[in-house]
């Protein structure tokens, strides 16, 4: 809300809020940012960088392709 002319000015979609296992959202978060990346060695990279950020050493890749598999199920 902007507070000089009262007008909406962003939305936050509460849609999926909830306690879940953090994999959920990582893997919608890399699926959707591999759309944009160029070739496959960046995604490579970018992949291993933010799991070097969030401190995860060995990334569950099964746990990450479980829950690409499982999103169009829960909500079409």
């Amino acid at each position: 809300m902007d507070p000089k002319t009262l007008q909406c000015t962003g939305l936050i979609d509460l849609g999926r809020l909830g306690t879940a296992d953090r994999y959920a959202d990582l893997a919608l978060m890399i699926a959707n940012a591999e759309e944009n990346w160029a070739a496959p060695d960046e995604a490579e990279r970018a992949f291993a960088v933010l799991f070097n950020v969030l401190g995860i050493e060995a990334p569950d890749r099964e746990r990450l392709a479980f829950y690409l598999r499982l999103d169009p199920l829960t909500w079409g």
